[in-house]
Parts: structure tokens; C-alpha cells; sequence
């Protein structure tokens, strides 16, 4: 990664930027702090209820026995989401090694995966003789993704970066195709909860712990149909791809959508991280000996699997006043996972990879410098 050249704004000056006392937000449009000096965020706890609840280890052992008791007569226990980067990779590991499932890994590769990152998969599912199961997003990913970027630089519509990753939503019905044709009853995802942004700009505030509830999954996607409808009144040009867009924001933008749940009823979903603990020295130290690295030109373990996630930290730095990086990493200290100086120091070393900036726009046929930031 030494070879890497950074943006340096990517979180301005941490040392000179007016940031909540509690975690690294700054002062911005979206997030003004109060008096005290606190982000709308620290202050409030009902938001952070899903990405702050902790790991239950007996619910989990619960889980891997009813996931192996359902698996007995058949080949395999359960089909596992891979991207191939830091989190899914580790939780493959466990899954094969600590608990002993025997697990098909499902790759969604798109045309942001990293070269390395395909080489890492192949190599490291031998590694641990799981079934490996490549698929590709939708052809037309690498057209919707340009010209979601496009139309961003005409309408300056934050959203569109979020449509712009449409096409990856299309893997989460491959896997529960997958796991019918194969009769596996049990579909296993990796996503990390401190990841969740309450208040970005696709998601949808829900004041309530269970998150994912079939009740609340019901309202999310009411009000995210309500949500599209009022983006298509500011941007009508996203009708050429609205099945696309509809899809992915409603019928499978997560694994728990009502859609899923009616259509595979008898398959079990849940997220490895959302009842086992997440412990990143615990994940760096397992990697390094089965041969997980970063990629070239990428200095950060976070969403190091696509090269994509650099032109939306440019974006939203941009747009809002601050990266997605920036707002997991304030997830990380209300969470007790990292402290705040530890964070300041990860944040101004940890930014925008100006090759894989460079690399993504090229692939969606845009300038380099279509999304350059102004040092101040």
C-alpha cells in the first residue's frame, strides 16, 4: 500500500476541523453539533440501537446447531455471501475452521473487484476447501454505475452515487437461488453493523432495535417506494433504469426484504456479525495466515473488495462533509471498538486511494479529475 497516493482532504485537517467531542463527525450540513459539542448522533441513542447492540454469543451457538441440525442429509449446511474483502473473508474462516459448517462461498464479483481481490478468493477457498460459487453482478452494472455518476455531476443528488451500486443489490437473489437449487436452508452474510449510517442519504431512520423484523422491513420498503418516488419528480432521466433501481432499493436491497422472506420462506438469513463479536485485531491476525492482503494502491481494510467505494468517499466528503469511513469509524467509538485519538490517527492515514479513485472512474468512462477536491 506504500505506493498508494492519498487525497489529502479526505477528512480535512482532523487537527484543525471542528469534530463532535464524542466521536470524528464533523460540523457539516448534515450534522451541526450542540452546545456541548456533540453530533445529533451521540445524542441520540434510539438511532444506534441495531448498530450498538452486543454480541450474543449463546444466540449464536443456537444458530450454528439449528443451521447444522437442518443441514444433516445433505451435502452442504449452508451458503455463505463472500465479497472477498477484510469481514466476509474472516467469517468464512470461522465458519469453516471454529464451527466446522461445511459452507458454499457465494463471490459476487463486478467490474470494481479488484484484480487481487478475485486472485485472494480462488487462492484462499482452496485453502479452506469450500465450494466456491463465482457470479458476476448484471452486465448493464458497469452502464448504470457511469451513468448514475453523470447524472450526479449534472444534479449534485447524493442518492445517485447510492444507485450508482444498484447492480451489487442483484447478487443478494442469486444467493437464495442458489441455496434452493441446492437445498441448503440456511444463507449467511458478513455485514458489519458498525457500518449502518442512520441519516445517510439511501437509508431510512427507524427508531428500533429489531432492525430487520418482517414489520419493520415492511415499512422500510413503503417508505423507500415514497422515498424513489420523490427522487424520480428531481431526476425523471432515472426512469431508463427504473426496474433496476426498484429492485435494488426494494425486492433485495438487504437479505431480510419482504420479497425474500415470501419467496424463500423455509431459508434461514441472518448476519455472522450481528451476534458474534467483531474483533479487528482478532481479523488482521486470522488473514495474515491464510494470505488475505490489501490490494494495490489501497490503504485501508474497509471495503477494500471495490474500487468503487473511493469515488463515494469523494462524493460524500464532498457533498455532506464527511466519508462513509468517517461515520464506521464514529460507529467504532460509540461501540467501544476503537478510541477517538486512535481514530483521528486511522482517519488522516487511512484516506481516499487517488489510484482506485482514478481506476473507477476510468471503468465508468469519466475523467480522472471529475471528482477532484480542492485542498483548502
Amino acid at each position: 500500500m506504500g505506493d498508494s497516493k492519498n487525497i489529502s482532504l479526505q477528512i480535512l485537517n482532523m487537527t484543525n476541523q471542528k469534530i463532535c467531542k464524542t466521536c470524528v463527525l464533523p460540523e457539516s450540513p448534515l450534522f451541526h453539533l450542540d452546545a456541548s459539542g456533540n453530533c445529533k448522533l451521540c445524542n441520540s441513542p434510539s438511532l444506534l440501537k441495531h448498530i450498538l447492540k452486543k454480541p450474543d454469543s449463546e444466540k449464536f451457538a443456537q444458530i450454528i446447531e439449528k443451521i447444522k441440525i437442518n443441514g444433516k442429509g445433505q451435502e452442504f449446511d449452508c451458503i455463505v455471501a463472500w465479497s472477498g474483502g477484510r469481514d466476509s473473508t474472516f467469517m468464512l474462516h470461522e465458519l469453516v475452521t471454529k464451527y466446522k459448517l461445511r459452507c458454499v462461498a457465494v463471490f459476487g464479483k463486478t467490474p470494481f473487484t479488484p484484480k487481487e481481490i478475485i486472485d485472494i478468493v480462488h487462492t484462499i477457498s482452496k485453502k479452506l476447501n469450500v465450494k466456491l460459487i463465482e457470479i458476476e453482478t448484471p452486465s448493464d452494472h458497469q452502464e448504470i454505475a457511469g451513468y448514475c455518476l453523470k447524472e450526479y455531476l449534472k444534479t449534485q443528488v447524493p442518492i445517485l452515487i447510492v444507485l450508482a451500486c444498484a447492480s451489487c443489490k442483484f447478487v443478494n437473489r442469486e444467493m437464495f437461488k442458489f441455496a434452493q437449487q441446492l437445498r441448503i436452508k440456511a444463507v449467511i452474510y458478513g455485514g458489519n453493523r458498525f457500518e449502518y449510517f442512520p441519516s445517510g442519504p439511501a437509508s431510512i431512520d427507524l427508531d428500533t432495535e429489531n432492525r430487520y423484523s418482517f414489520l419493520t422491513m415492511l415499512n422500510d420498503n413503503l417508505l423507500r417506494m415514497i422515498k424513489g418516488i420523490g427522487i424520480l419528480v428531481r431526476s425523471p432521466a432515472l426512469l431508463k433504469y427504473i426496474y433496476t433501481f426498484f429492485a435494488a432499493s426494494v425486492l433485495y436491497v438487504n437479505q431480510y426484504t419482504v420479497f425474500l422472506r415470501l419467496r424463500y420462506p423455509d431459508i434461514f438469513r441472518f448476519d455472522f456479525y450481528h451476534f458474534a463479536d467483531w474483533d479487528e485485531d482478532k481479523i488482521g491476525e486470522a488473514l495474515n495466515n491464510i494470505g488475505w492482503r490489501l490490494p494495490k494502491g489501497c490503504n485501508s481494510p474497509w471495503r477494500a473488495d471495490c474500487v468503487f467505494e473511493a469515488v463515494k468517499n469523494t462524493a460524500f466528503k464532498k457533498q455532506l462533509g464527511f466519508t462513509y469511513a468517517q461515520a464506521m469509524f464514529s460507529n467504532l467509538i460509540r461501540g467501544g471498538k476503537i478510541s477517538r485519538e486512535n481514530a483521528i490517527s486511522r482517519l488522516n492515514k487511512e484516506g481516499i486511494s487517488e489510484p482506485r479513485l482514478h481506476e473507477a472512474l476510468k471503468i465508468c468512462g469519466l475523467p480522472e479529475d471529475s471528482f477532484k477536491i480542492e485542498n483548502e
